[in-house]
């Protein structure tokens, strides 16, 4: 990143005062700038993890081993959100904000963090949403019930836990600007779930939006009763000066002559016409996306996948080579061919003819959700 990285130094810091423990760490890792240097910002923040969870003026702490696992690491709930987390890592170097994309609005940040947490189910981790990707990671207890909700409309029910074979996740990155929540697995208060999150570049308060139940049910309403689930009654409803998002407009009926739609290349030899989509034209939506292509003799579109995407390839001129996976298929005109989520796959044209063919994704395409593969 060249200049943009800078060192902290000691310098002059700000006295906390009577400032609590909560209000100093998010100072700390937000928006608040008490600190510039990490040597005595990780002296203060151990200071404010040390106080116990039950002092007066603390909400009381989770029974069971949940309880013990908040005293053990000396966590905090985290406010709004109401997970109790510590913070396990504070990266010394610092990101001039604008080095960083648009929305984080011009403030610098840390480089990154990380925090241990548990949940319980009454201490869960609303619905709110961060300005940078978030990687979660399961340590134990319960397994985590998970609602992701996208800004394309569409939702994801995702469990974290051990059992891999059995469809949990240890680990899963959340895009930045989706909407998570969890919870875990069970409704006796003695149930929780231990989990981390890591976070580049560092939490800021300001990256921070909490998510109001109203609002989320007419956005998702296939997902009405989970989201209820995961809002708390204090954000039931959305306080009336709070900005409404924009509501996609709904899909429009349109016909038209697929030749008039611009020509993209998108790489020598290989281009593409978006026909229907989220960034077509004309016939806008986010359920679905057709692009037409044409490979030049030889070419190939190279390897890549879809993480949440199903894909179809309705050749129509020409023929080819399809690998999905290990295996590799010969194509021709009126060849179809099927992609699920998630396997790796290119279509390449033979070298004496073009190659044609539509590609058909749902939900439709997005550059966050295509992944290049070697």
């Amino acid at each position: 990143m060249g200049g943009s990285v800078r060192r902290r130094t000691l310098g002059t810091c700000v006295h906390a005062g009577s400032r609590s423990a909560v209000a100093l760490v998010w100072a700390l890792m937000g928006r608040i700038p008490l600190f510039r240097c990490s040597a005595l910002s990780a002296l203060i923040l151990a200071a404010a993890f040390a106080a116990p969870p039950s002092a007066p003026g603390e909400p009381p702490l989770p029974p069971g081993m949940a309880g013990q696992l908040v005293s053990h690491y000396h966590m905090k709930q985290v406010p709004r959100e109401g997970v109790w987390f510590s913070v396990t890592y504070l990266g010394s170097d610092q990101i001039e904000g604008d080095s960083l994309p648009a929305r984080y609005g011009g403030r610098d940040h840390a480089m990154g963090n990380a925090i241990i947490a548990v949940a319980t189910p009454l201490d869960f981790s609303a619905l709110h949403r961060l300005k940078s990707d978030e990687i979660w990671h399961f340590y134990g207890g319960a397994p985590l019930e998970m609602l992701l909700l996208h800004p394309d409309g569409h939702g994801q029910s995702i469990t974290l836990g051990p059992d891999v074979l059995s469809g949990e996740m240890p680990q899963i990155t959340v895009p930045h600007g989706t909407w998570m929540g969890a919870a875990p697995r069970g409704s006796a208060p003695a149930v929780y779930s231990i989990f981390g999150t890591q976070l580049s570049p560092a939490f800021d308060a300001a990256d921070f939006e909490i998510g109001y139940r109203d609002q989320l049910q007419r956005q998702y309403p296939d997902f009405a009763q989970e989201i209820a689930r995961l809002t708390r009654d204090e954000f039931a409803a959305t306080p009336a000066d709070r900005p409404q998002p924009d509501t996609p407009a709904a899909p429009r009926a349109v016909a038209f002559f697929g030749p008039d739609v611009p020509l993209v290349s998108v790489t020598p030899g290989v281009t593409l016409r978006e026909l229907v989509g989220r960034l077509a034209q004309g016939a806008k939506t986010s359920a679905v996306s057709v692009a037409k292509f044409t490979l030049a003799p030889g070419m190939s579109t190279g390897r890549s996948f879809n993480r949440r995407a199903q894909e179809i390839f309705l050749v129509t001129e020409g023929s080819g080579l399809v690998r999905l996976g290990e295996k590799v298929v010969s194509v021709t005109r009126d060849s179809t061919v099927f992609i699920p989520a998630e396997v790796v796959h290119s279509i390449e044209a033979d070298a004496k003819s073009n190659l044609g063919f539509f590609a058909i994704s749902a939900p439709a395409f997005t550059p966050d959700d295509y992944v290049t593969a070697r």
